[in-house]
């Protein structure tokens, strides 16, 4: 069911400006009969729809949870208060790494595929498309390494650097995506290139990553599993030709234990082609993650609240 995040008045500040709304879930469906009515405030629409909507819960989200999971409207109501977040929100925790050290909006967004977040931070301030974050990944790498097609065209209209390397693997983001096999991106990147792609035993016995990292939660360890599920991703890891899995009230620490669904896939080609068909131009996307954890492996988010 269609979900959206809409925040309340109480606006709270720190290095990461943080704003607060609520998960809600759509009980009728709201028509605007004109263009005007469109054109509400977001503040306006939010008090003419609440009405017609059953609020379940709370949250509080800063803007890299924001980009992250593409909440466009809250990502546009924390800039709107301060543009200087776009390059000062960093992420800081070193014992929480959900992502790298250093990490901003912009790079949460490309890793998540949230086009729309990308697109709306570039025309706020396009000095943040080589932005580094602690390993030196830019929004490039993040894109290639993901397979955001989409988001990589747009990083190169807006004159991303492509020989930029990152100081731990020493790669391009071009090499990123080689790894990966993402051929579309890499005939984008360099329609001459002559590569040699790694063959089916590589990428099986290479190419995934545990369920757990230790003291990482940036793959699967930052939802609660059971026993159950961890067999469940085990034994698709196992068996490149299985089915998709789909796990449903899994919680998510890192977004204060909120409860999503996560599908698993071995087939890239429906995954971009879910990721784009649930992606909104001017509105929260419809899905809260989707990337890429290893060759083989594709996995996209949603709310199941």
């Amino acid at each position: 069911m269609f979900s959206s995040f809409f925040f309340s008045y109480a606006l709270r500040f720190s290095t990461c400006m943080y704003v607060s709304y609520v998960l809600t879930e759509p009980i009728v469906a709201i028509r605007t009969a004109n263009k005007k009515k469109q054109r509400l405030s977001v503040f306006s629409f939010l008090s003419n729809i609440i009405t017609n909507f059953f609020l379940k819960e709370t949250y509080t989200m800063d803007l890299l949870h924001a980009a992250e999971c593409g909440r466009l409207t809250v990502v546009k109501q924390l800039v709107s208060k301060d543009k200087s977040v776009i390059r000062t929100c960093r992420h800081k925790d070193r014992q929480n790494r959900a992502f790298n050290i250093n990490g901003s909006a912009i790079h949460y967004a490309c890793r998540s595929g949230h086009l729309n977040i990308v697109k709306y931070l570039l025309q706020q301030d396009s000095t943040i498309v080589n932005q580094l974050d602690v390993e030196d990944w830019t929004p490039l790498h993040y894109a290639c390494n993901n397979g955001h097609l989409n988001i990589v065209k747009l990083l190169l209209e807006y004159n991303a650097n492509v020989n930029l390397k990152d100081n731990y693997l020493s790669q391009t983001p071009i090499e990123f995506a080689m790894y990966k096999q993402f051929e579309d991106i890499v005939y984008l990147l360099d329609p001459n290139i002559k590569w040699t792609r790694r063959n089916v035993n590589e990428i099986s016995s290479k190419g995934n990553v545990s369920v757990f990292r230790n003291k990482s939660n940036l793959f699967l360890g930052r939802y609660i599993l059971n026993e159950n599920q961890i067999e469940q991703i085990e034994m698709f890891r196992k068996n490149p030709q299985s089915n998709d899995i789909e796990l449903n009230k899994i919680q998510d620490v890192e977004l204060d234990n909120m409860n999503v669904r996560i599908r698993l896939t071995h087939d890239f080609k429906e995954h971009m082609n879910t990721t784009i068909k649930l992606s909104s131009n001017d509105t929260d996307d419809l899905f809260l993650r989707s990337s890429t954890t290893s060759t083989n492996e594709h996995i996209m988010v949603f709310n199941d609240e």
